[in-house]
C-alpha cells in the first residue's frame, strides 16, 4: 500500500508500479477504504479539516475487495491511498485486516507540499486567497506537513522491515533508481525498467479558473464518464490540459516561515527514520 503523502509523487509511484507485469495495482487510485470511517466521523480538529467524503471510493469491505477481482498470478497486489497517512485510525484498521502488508510512503519538504496543496485547489478553480493568507499555521494544507506523529502510528504497529520511506526530492532526481529499489522491496523482478519519463499530476494553475472549476465538478465528471463516448472524454481532457499554465513560485519569505514552523517536527522525523533531512532544513 502506498499510504501517502498527498502531493508527494504518489500518482507517479502508482503509475510506474502499474507498468510492472508482476504487479497488480487497484484500477482506482485512492480507494481510501481504511480511512473512510475516520472521514465520516471526523473528530480530530488538530489534524485539520475533515477529508471530503468524495475522496473515499470504497465504503464497505465488499466494495473494496471487488476492486481487486482483476488480479491473477501477480506477485505483488496493491493500491495507493494518500488519505491513509492522514486518517488517525487507518494504520490500526489496515493491520487488523492485512498485518503482513508492505507499506510505502513518499515524504516531501512540508513547505513545498503545503504549497502544492494550495496549487491543487487553484488548479481546480476553487476560490483561494493570497498565498500568505492561505498557508497559515491553522490551514489544513500546512497541518498535513507534520509527518512525525502520523508516521509513528505505523511504526508503532508494523515491523520496520514492512515499511519503506522515500524522500520525494530524491525520487524526482532519479525516479528510475527509486522505482528499482521499490521493486526489490516488493520482491518483483528488478530488471524490468518502467517508463519514468512522464511526471504524473504536475503542478499547474488554470488560465481560466471558471473553466477548470467545471472540469473538476464531481457530478459533472461522473455524468460525462457514464454518458459520453471515450473520444469526447479524451477531447475534454485535452481542453482541460490546454487551460493550464506554469504555477507561480512559493515566495521565499512564506517558505522560510513554514520551514521554521516545521523545524521541530522535521528533527523528530529525522530521529524516527534515523535519516538526514538537512535537504529540507536548509530550505534547498
Amino acid at each position: 500500500m502506498i499510504i501517502g503523502v498527498a502531493k508527494a509523487g504518489t500518482t507517479s509511484l502508482y503509475r510506474y508500479l502499474d507498468q510492472h507485469p508482476q504487479v497488480f495495482m487497484c484500477p482506482i487510485k485512492g480507494t481510501n477504504f481504511f480511512g473512510y470511517e475516520d472521514a465520516r466521523d471526523w473528530k480530530w480538529t488538530d489534524e485539520g479539516n475533515p477529508p471530503a467524503l468524495r475522496h473515499f471510493q470504497a465504503k464497505t469491505f465488499e466494495e473494496y475487495e471487488a476492486l481487486f477481482t482483476g488480479a491473477s498470478d501477480e506477485i505483488a497486489i496493491g493500491e495507493a491511498s494518500p488519505q491513509y497517512f492522514r486518517c488517525p485510525t487507518a494504520a490500526r484498521r489496515i493491520h487488523a485486516c492485512i498485518p503482513d502488508v508492505k507499506l510505502v510512503a513518499s515524504l516531501r519538504n512540508p513547505a513545498d507540499r503545503a504549497f502544492s496543496g494550495f496549487l491543487m485547489r487553484t488548479r481546480r478553480g476553487e476560490a483561494v486567497l493570497r498565498i500568505d493568507e492561505e498557508l497559515t499555521p491553522e490551514a489544513s494544507h500546512v497541518r498535513e506537513g507534520f509527518y512525525s506523529k502520523r508516521l509513528k502510528r505505523y511504526f508503532d504497529i508494523f515491523p520496520r522491515h514492512q515499511i519503506k520511506i522515500y524522500i520525494f526530492e530524491e525520487f524526482m532526481k532519479d525516479p528510475a533508481k527509486v522505482v528499482v529499489d521499490l521493486f526489490d522491496f516488493l520482491g518483483v523482478d528488478t530488471n524490468f525498467l518502467p517508463d519514468t519519463s512522464i511526471r504524473h499530476n504536475p503542478a499547474a494553475v488554470p488560465k481560466i479558473r471558471l473553466l477548470n472549476r467545471l472540469f473538476y465538478q464531481p457530478i459533472l465528471i461522473r455524468t460525462a464518464k457514464s454518458l459520453l463516448p471515450e473520444s469526447v472524454q479524451q477531447m475534454a481532457k485535452r481542453v482541460r490540459q490546454q487551460n493550464l499554465k506554469a504555477p507561480p513560485k512559493l515566495p521565499a519569505d512564506v517558505r522560510a516561515k513554514l520551514l521554521d514552523l516545521y523545524r521541530e517536527d522535521i528533527l523528530k522525523l529525522e530521529a524516527l527514520l534515523d535519516r538526514d533531512l538537512s535537504v529540507w532544513l536548509n530550505g534547498t
